[in-house]
């Protein structure tokens, strides 16, 4: 969440200025923003405050009598969990402003100074101190994360958009309509699927995923709708489409848009009265199914393109559900955090390590293009650098997948790290953990999504082609996930 000058959303603000025209002028500046604010006259008497553990930000002057502020800032550099604190000066120089940012400063200020400078500060160092906080509560809460109080319907998260979306499905879940769940790539929109089908009157049923956008046409069609023997070259017998399949419980088609004008008219029956017509064959089939697509395009717009029929597209979203992005959740990233990193670890046979409070803090600062898929990814290389029961700093390394070992762990001499997942066959300590990793997250994504080639490369970030290579060196079967 990017800090917004203007809104204090009343946190707390110490200033202490020996000045009582500065102490009125920057109190009143910040008071009338929504900071609470705070005004002391000494360092010493902040000090003193029982209250002051708990200010967001303090705004200390440098030259005073008494304890001055660079004085100060040792003291408060020493507190475990002290505030940020950014300095101002009337008398300032050049060394004065390094050797203040260089003890642990937020921020340096030369009196007279810009409002708008003083506030960007303020509002940093909040918004620093909210992160903070919160990362101190994942550390407290990384042995016991609790399913029921951190999530519901098997997804994470305790914000605001994540409830409202709990209350979608257990909506959606009380019909029989069709539901579109619509959600950039990465955010869970299988799961959000999944608990429609697990809270609806269909739980005991099937539920059985389609990924229409990995499939040609004709084989789609013949997923779908299932064929007779000899109905194209290939057909050796007769299928069972996973439409019939389905029957009793839910079917979802995920990247919708995808589907062809052919397909759609096909599901338009079905949905209308319940009748499978197989390929190649004269015999109809009956079908009971709930259905739900998903798709991260604007369908309205693949309407006026053409590509969507408007009565398929009226008629698959009855009930609309958006999935928000990690974005606009981020106070859910410590929970998240916590769960794929008990998961990860429970995996892979390894004690939790404590996450530093800086790495959950830049995790939450990112904006996630891949959303929980890639945080997911990104907790596991943590995982995999972690030293001595702590992970290590959250950097582009982290989500592009480079991991290196320890100094002196890896054989050899200076060698860059290798790409997770794309690692060829060799000898040494760090490699045989990094494939050993590697075959438990190729096995866990496997079960995950039941064998399905298409949804398990993307949910592990790599191409069909590297998979289906990792798949025969560890010698792991589709068939055996179904």
């Amino acid at each position: 969440m990017t800090a917004d000058p203007e809104r204090g959303n009343g946190a707390l603000v110490v200033i202490i200025d020996d000045d009582p025209a500065a102490r009125h002028s920057v109190g009143q500046m910040l008071s009338l923003r929504g900071w609470t604010v705070e005004v002391f006259s000494s360092a010493e008497a902040a000090l003193a405050w029982p209250g002051l553990p708990e200010a967001a930000c303090i705004v200390t002057d440098v030259k005073m009598p008494g304890m001055d502020g660079e004085q100060f800032l040792a003291v408060m550099r020493a507190r475990p969990g002290a505030p940020p604190v950014v300095m101002l000066t009337g008398h300032g120089d050049v060394a004065m402003a390094v050797r203040c940012l260089k003890a642990g400063a937020l921020d340096f200020a030369e009196k007279p100074f810009d409002d708008a400078v003083l506030l960007a500060y303020v509002a940093k160092a909040t918004e620093q101190s909210r992160l903070v906080r919160e990362a101190r509560e994942l550390r407290r809460r990384l042995t016991m994360c609790s399913s029921e109080e951190d999530g519901r319907f098997g997804m994470v998260g305790r914000s605001r958009a994540m409830q409202d979306l709990f209350a979608q499905v257990e909506a959606a879940a009380r019909t029989e309509a069709p539901v579109l769940i619509t959600g950039e790539t990465g955010t869970g929109k299988e799961l959000v699927a999944r608990a429609i089908h697990g809270q609806s009157p269909r739980a005991a049923g099937p539920f059985v995923p389609v990924n229409t956008g990995a499939l040609p046409e004709t084989m789609l069609e013949s997923e779908l709708f299932g064929h007779a023997r000899g109905a194209y070259t290939g057909a050796v017998g007769e299928r069972e489409g996973k439409l019939v399949s389905a029957s009793g419980g839910t079917l979802l088609l995920d990247e919708i848009e995808t589907i062809s004008a052919r397909a759609q008219v096909q599901l338009l029956r079905v949905l209308d009265d319940g009748v499978v017509q197989p390929l190649g064959s004269d015999r109809p089939r009956k079908t009971d199914i709930r259905l739900i697509c998903a798709t991260n395009a604007e369908l309205s717009r693949e309407v006026r393109r053409g590509t969507i029929r408007e009565d398929f597209y009226h008629r698959i979203m009855v009930l609309a559900i958006r999935v928000p992005p990690l974005r606009e959740r981020r106070e859910d990233v410590p929970l998240l955090v916590s769960h794929f990193l008990r998961r990860a670890a429970e995996r892979n046979g390894v004690p939790v390590p404590t996450v530093p409070e800086e790495t959950l803090t830049e995790m939450m600062r990112h904006a996630w293009p891949g959303n929980v898929r890639e945080l997911s990814n990104a907790v596991e290389r943590l995982l995999i650098t972690a030293r001595d029961g702590r992970t290590g700093s959250f950097s582009p390394d982290i989500l592009t997948g480079v991991v290196g070992p320890a100094e002196g762990e890896r054989e050899g001499t200076g060698a860059d790290a290798e790409r997770l997942l794309s690692l060829p066959p060799g000898p040494g300590k760090l490699r045989d953990e990094l494939e050993k990793t590697e075959k438990a997250a190729i096995e866990a994504a496997l079960k995950e999504h039941h064998g399905e080639i298409t949804a398990t490369w993307q949910a592990l970030g790599i191409s069909r082609r590297a998979l289906y290579e990792r798949m025969k060196r560890y010698g792991l079967d589709k068939d055996g996930y179904r």
